[in-house]
């Protein structure tokens, strides 16, 4: 048992892109995770759980058990229809899941699912807030962490959409909090920094969104994440322009943002940075 435990941790944390150090802090010494991963030593129960929430799976996945965000019943066919935005058509897929014998994770899940929807298909947000809001307060004792960074998020664009800007700064902040203490580093990470810095600079934020905006891609490019890299880089070479400190170097940026954008066949941003690279002679 010991060795697979071991070859676990190893295993999960190298697929995080998450070094020794990352996993040992506030947890325990980097010498100890060395150690757990070579097998030499067995850690308590309490270290594993612990070690457990930073790699965002559940004990089960040490002991061979499959982890509960792969059991899901059409999960695939949600997050596919999320990415086309075909909400309408999701909808009737996850109310007909929702009439199904569910786990209590599976239930929080299609029920975010289903407020997204109902964020995008019905005229009035409140049910999609109040659906979201009692997710918030409602919590389950299995953790999903980038689920949980999720619901902030949705609740944020939502309280955006009802120009409710102070509860929507506070819900994305929660999520990129989530998202950086438990290093969930992939496209859900991208998604909150590109609707962070989207809300700021609908605030005319720009410092502050030149912050964020540099902090994920800053991210993007460390784990390889094209995701919205493209839109990223906009936002902070906009921000920029707009603080009047924009460089060379930002513009070459700027440059490669409208390569990406070209490559991912971004229409709406390919018009956007042709205007602005047009503005600095590059084009």
């Amino acid at each position: 048992m010991a060795s697979k435990i071991g070859d676990k941790v190893l295993s999960r944390r190298k697929e995080l892109k998450m070094t020794q150090a990352d996993l040992a802090k506030n947890i325990c010494t980097q010498s100890q995770v060395s150690r757990i991963e070579k097998n030499e030593i067995m850690p308590s129960s309490d270290t594993l759980y612990q070690i457990a929430c930073r790699l965002n799976v559940s004990m089960d996945y040490f002991f061979g058990v499959e982890p509960v965000n792969n059991t899901i019943r059409g999960k695939k066919i949600c997050e596919d229809y999320l990415e086309s935005k075909d909400f309408e058509t999701l909808e009737v897929f996850v109310d007909a899941q929702l009439q199904t014998v569910l786990t209590e994770y599976e239930h929080r899940y299609l029920t975010w699912v289903k407020a997204v929807c109902a964020g995008y298909t019905k005229p009035d947000l409140r049910l999609a807030i109040k659906t979201l809001e009692d997710l918030l307060e409602n919590p389950i004792k299995y953790q999903d962490y980038e689920l949980e960074a999720s619901i902030h998020n949705s609740l944020a664009i939502f309280y955006r959409k009802t120009k409710e800007a102070d509860k929507a700064e506070t819900q994305i902040r929660k999520a990129r909090y989530i998202i950086n203490e438990n290093h969930l580093f992939n496209e859900t990470a991208a998604k909150i920094y590109y609707q962070y810095a989207t809300f700021l600079v609908s605030e005319e934020k720009y410092e502050e969104c030149l912050d964020i905006a540099d902090e994920g891609i800053e991210i993007c490019i460390k784990y390889n994440i094209l995701f919205l890299l493209d839109n990223l880089i906009y936002l902070a070479c906009g921000s920029k322009q707009e603080l009047d400190i924009i460089s060379q170097r930002d513009r070459d940026l700027c440059a490669v943002g409208y390569g990406l954008a070209k490559m991912k066949n971004n229409t709406v941003l390919i018009d956007l940075y042709e205007q602005e690279l047009k503005k600095y002679n590059l084009l």
